[in-house]
């Protein structure tokens, strides 16, 4: 019976310095776990090489189209109206009739008076339909447009119109189809600023003999600033900091910051410069978001948008 207890007790102590053992072993495997050197991170990255290329700066406004002349029709005398000589669309010559004037009174019996157009062109609006309805010297009966030439007349403010000068390249299109377009140019620049409204009107003219643009048309008027090269990036790309707009590019497989400035926008497109930007440098366009300076990053390049045909295209041909 006391071999027995003996055979017991010494197999617990075994039982007990294995499993002393056993943690011991656990306790040096994470020590050690713990000490070895963490696996490098490395970030996925999406990048785009970027090259000085053409950038078309300009100011884009709306308007209506107008005829060049586009003037209204005024009697010389007062009277009634009698009828009108022509009908709305009907095409005119200068001093053609347009409107009759009765200028009958009490005791006096007169010829209808015609009021005659001031200039050619196609009449696009009869003011008068009712017989016996009073018109003065005042008042306009018509109005004649010439569609074969245009004119869009628009305000812009102080900072816009410093930027503007008589010559510059102009494209009117349609509000609704790009494709609809005459190109002209600014006629007119006013020499001071409208200081009730600090604004200043401006007035754009073009051909239209094949009559793309109907009169009375809403459209957008696209006036080229200024042509110059320089570097340009999707707009996810520009990153902003506390005190700095910065990109990220890659170099040597790390990731650099640098700063930049930012100019003109197009689409998702944004104007870049900075001291440091050369050709062929890869900005980082995707994931740059996670990332920080030095981070170690894996690259694939991003193919430059399919940028579909813009309005100001015509501007890079000229």
């Amino acid at each position: 019976m006391e071999k027995t207890k003996v055979l017991l007790k010494n197999i617990l102590i075994w039982v007990l310095v294995l499993v002393g053992i056993l943690i011991a072993a656990r306790i040096v495997m994470k020590i050690a776990k713990g000490r070895k050197k963490p696996a490098e991170l490395i970030y996925n990255v999406g990048v785009a090489n970027i090259t000085k290329q053409p950038i078309v700066r300009y100011l884009s406004v709306q308007g209506v189209v107008e005829g060049d002349p586009q003037v209204k029709v005024y009697p010389a005398v007062a009277g009634k109206f009698s009828k009108n000589a022509v009908a709305e669309g009907a095409m005119v010559k200068k001093d053609d009739t347009v409107v009759f004037l009765d200028r009958d009174m009490v005791g006096y019996k007169y010829e209808l008076a015609p009021v005659k157009a001031p200039a050619a062109g196609m009449v696009t609006k009869l003011y008068y339909i009712d017989k016996g309805d009073a018109v003065n010297p005042e008042m306009p009966v018509a109005e004649i447009a010439n569609e074969e030439k245009i004119k869009v007349v628009f305000n812009v403010g102080q900072e816009e119109l410093i930027k503007l000068k008589k010559g510059q390249k102009v494209k009117i299109s349609f509000i609704d189809d790009d494709s609809i377009f005459v190109e002209g140019q600014v006629f007119s620049v006013p020499p001071v600023i409208n200081n009730d409204i600090m604004a200043g009107t401006i007035v754009v003219k073009a051909e239209n003999k094949a009559k793309k643009m109907k009169l009375g048309m809403s459209v957008n008027v696209n006036i080229e600033i200024n042509n110059a090269e320089g570097y340009k990036v999707l707009e996810k790309a520009v990153l902003m900091g506390e005190n700095t707009t910065y990109i990220y590019i890659v170099e040597k497989g790390l990731a650099k910051q640098l700063s930049v400035s930012t100019g003109y926008r197009e689409n998702d497109m944004i104007e870049i410069s900075g001291a440091e930007l050369k050709d062929g440098q890869e900005v980082i366009t995707d994931g740059n978001f996670r990332i920080a300076e030095g981070a170690v990053v894996n690259t694939k390049i991003v193919a430059a948008p399919v940028e579909e045909k813009k309005w100001f295209d015509f501007f890079k041909k000229k």
